[in-house]
C-alpha cells in the first residue's frame, strides 16, 4: 500500500466540487509519490464526463479541472466511471472522512479505521487479485502543488 488519506472539505456547495477536489488532490498525491500509470475509478459519472470532455465543464470548476488535466497527463492517469457498488472501499473512506476533523493518512492497510478495513477485507476476499499497493483517497486536503 502506498497510502490512503481522508479529510473533510468544508463550505462546498455541491458533491461534484468535492469529487473534483478529491480527484485533483489524489492525483497530486500520486505525482508527489512518483506514482505513474494511474487508474482512477470514480462513481461520479458527471465528473468523468466533464474531465474527459464528453460534456461541457461548469465555469466554477474550470481552474480545478485545468489542474486535473495537467496532473493526469503528467502521471498518465486513466479516469473511468465505476458504479457505486464497485467502489465500496472509496465510499467507506469518504464516509470516514465526513466524520474527520482533520487530515488523516495511513501507510499500512492494518492501520486503516476498522470500518474501512472491514470493507477492504470483504472486497479482497471477493477479488483476490485486488492489489494492496493502491492509493486510496477521499476528500483529501490539498497536498503540495506540482513544481
Amino acid at each position: 500500500m502506498c497510502g490512503a488519506f481522508a479529510s473533510p472539505y468544508h463550505g462546498l456547495h455541491t458533491s461534484l466540487v468535492a469529487e473534483a477536489l478529491a480527484l485533483r488532490d489524489g492525483l497530486r498525491m500520486c505525482n508527489n509519490m512518483g506514482i505513474h500509470n494511474v487508474m482512477v475509478e470514480t462513481d461520479s459519472l458527471s465528473l468523468v464526463q466533464i474531465v474527459t470532455k464528453q460534456i461541457s465543464r461548469q465555469w466554477d470548476l474550470s481552474f480545478i479541472l485545468r489542474e486535473i488535466g495537467v496532473i493526469a497527463e503528467h502521471v498518465r492517469a486513466e479516469i473511468i466511471h465505476t458504479p457505486r457498488d464497485g467502489n465500496k472501499l472509496a465510499d467507506s473512506l469518504a464516509g470516514y472522512a465526513s466524520s474527520c476533523a482533520h487530515f488523516s493518512f495511513w501507510d499500512s492497510w492494518a492501520d486503516l479505521p476498522n470500518t474501512v478495513l472491514d470493507i477492504y477485507c470483504h472486497e479482497k476476499a471477493e477479488c483476490p487479485t485486488m492489489l494492496p499497493e493502491s492509493v486510496l483517497y477521499s476528500n483529501p486536503q490539498p497536498p503540495s502543488s506540482i513544481t
